[in-house]
């Protein structure tokens, strides 16, 4: 059974206190183009083409990313973390498309100096692998193309039904996602404070910081349709399936290197959470409420 966060509340801010604004950017991309398996390759092995690795090092180019005030994550398949590492850096620490994701890694904490900065996190994996129904009904779901449909309708019943604790699920994802979110929601009120203490100290960065998340297909996507169906209902949740059918030809989720960012805004108002609309649909307002009805929703489906 899986461990989830805490929504932390919105800080207080005395009548008439004056705080800076301050940003915490979470991108959640799914990986670059990835290679062919070599035989005997474990699928966690499997690194990037050196097309892919171009893709992420001219994202981070158009992104104009500051690794100086940001750090990566991936899961534990190393073209996840390679992916965000490169989005992250970019040229700025002398990464190139020639490099394998061991000796990127090696260069950027040489270059930078500034401790990790790329780390595993388990909510950005995908576990089909718990039960063997669930692994058969999920891989025939996705050869189909159909995978975003199959989570939608049918994995929580799934793994309720199977008894299954370890598989991800619909619920079990998104709340994954929440997960995250939570742990950074505090770290964006600790810097806000830093920065009311000290304000020339992140200026030259915009006062921003930025953490770039490497997923996979499937994963992201748990998380956009849970709020989707929180705020809006689901039959847009129905719509934005059908978007992504009619952009990448079937139902499994987002392209390469595709995702969404969250901003985290602190300010003398508070703390404000915005989610990035895509493929059509508009920016949306994650209360601590909708956060924590994601959370309930995996915690019911688990007991």
């Amino acid at each position: 059974m899986s461990e989830y966060r805490e929504i932390p509340t919105s800080p207080e801010v005395k009548e008439q206190e004056i705080r800076p604004e301050t940003r915490v950017i979470l991108h959640f991309m799914r990986h670059q183009e990835k290679d062919k398996a070599l035989p005997g390759q474990s699928d966690k092995d499997i690194q990037l083409t050196k097309a892919g690795k171009q893709a992420a090092i001219n994202k981070s180019l158009k992104l104009k990313s500051k690794p100086e005030v940001a750090w990566a994550a991936g899961s534990d398949r190393v073209r996840s973390g390679h992916t965000a590492l490169l989005q992250m850096a970019g040229e700025k620490a002398g990464l190139t498309a020639d490099m394998s994701y061991d000796e990127a890694k090696a260069q950027i904490e040489k270059e930078m100096s500034y401790g990790e900065k790329v780390v595993i996190l388990p909510e950005l994996n995908f576990m089909w692998e718990g039960n063997e129904k669930f692994k058969h009904a999920a891989h025939q779901a996705f050869s189909e193309g159909r995978a975003l449909e199959f989570i939608l309708n049918e994995s929580d019943n799934l793994v309720r039904g199977l008894r299954d604790d370890e598989s991800s699920s619909y619920s079990r994802q998104a709340a994954g996602y929440v997960s995250l979110i939570a742990r950074e929601m505090r770290m964006a009120n600790n810097f806000n404070r830093i920065v009311s203490k000290k304000p020339d100290d992140y200026s030259k960065f915009g006062n921003t910081l930025e953490r770039f998340f490497g997923t996979h297909q499937t994963v992201s996507e748990c998380f956009y349709m849970k709020v989707l169906e929180k705020i809006k209902g689901i039959k847009a949740v129905k719509e934005f399936i059908e978007k992504l059918k009619q952009a990448k030809g079937d139902g499994n989720g987002f392209g390469y290197g595709e995702g969404f960012d969250i901003i985290i805004i602190n300010s003398s108002e508070g703390q404000k959470i915005v989610l990035e609309g895509e493929y059509g649909f508009e920016d949306m307002e994650l209360s601590p409420k909708i956060l924590a009805d994601i959370i309930e929703d995996a915690k019911n489906l688990d007991k």
